[in-house]
């Protein structure tokens, strides 16, 4: 098979033309080709091509975020150390203790002897007795007392990194696609054949 240009189709095509008007069958008979062409359509050829076309075009963004922060303990002094006073009562004690009743004395009193009456000289002497006293021991004071400083565990927010703001590339995104494309037109040749009476 072959291709003929624009130019010879149009010869051959024209001698053809004229050779189908003015011949008559029993003039065709009479003559002989030497050569014989059909009129031929040739589609037009596509292909698959893969090509990748751009979905998003690269852009920036930008990205706050927030602080972080955490929670710590820490020791504080929930009472300092102080000093009280306490007061204190006073102490007794129960003692004994001898007293004098009553002091001695020289008193004259009348006797009796052998029927006279006589006069005597009397020595008393002096009368004791025991009592209870209560007795002050202690006095009333005070007392220093030593409170020692009270500790507590709180909790507290502290700041463990600041709040950002970063600027975040993002990349075109890509795809693959598959396209078809004509690769060569449309065409109609002539194609040699062989007929009865062709050579």
């Amino acid at each position: 098979m072959f291709r003929l240009s624009g130019f010879g189709c149009i010869q051959i095509a024209a001698a053809l033309i004229l050779s189908f008007s003015f011949s008559s069958p029993s003039e065709a008979g009479y003559r002989k080709a030497t050569a014989c062409y059909e009129q031929m359509h040739v589609p037009a050829e596509y292909r698959l091509v893969r090509e990748q076309v751009l979905v998003q075009a690269a852009s920036h963004r930008i990205v706050e975020e927030p602080a972080v922060y955490a929670f710590q303990k820490r020791n504080v002094v929930v009472q300092p150390e102080r000093i009280s006073y306490r007061k204190v009562q006073p102490v007794y004690e129960i003692r004994n203790r001898k007293v004098q009743v009553r002091p001695a004395s020289t008193g004259w009193e009348y006797r009796l002897r052998k029927g006279r009456k006589i006069l005597c000289k009397i020595e008393h002497p002096a009368v004791y007795k025991t009592v209870q006293e209560r007795v002050l021991v202690k006095p009333a004071g005070r007392v220093a007392v030593s409170h020692p400083a009270v500790y507590g565990t709180v909790q507290e927010r502290v700041l463990v990194r600041p709040a950002l703001r970063k600027k975040v590339h993002q990349p075109a995104i890509y795809k693959t696609v598959t396209r078809k494309v004509k690769v060569r037109e449309a065409s109609v040749i002539w194609r040699p054949i062989r007929v009865k009476g062709c050579h």
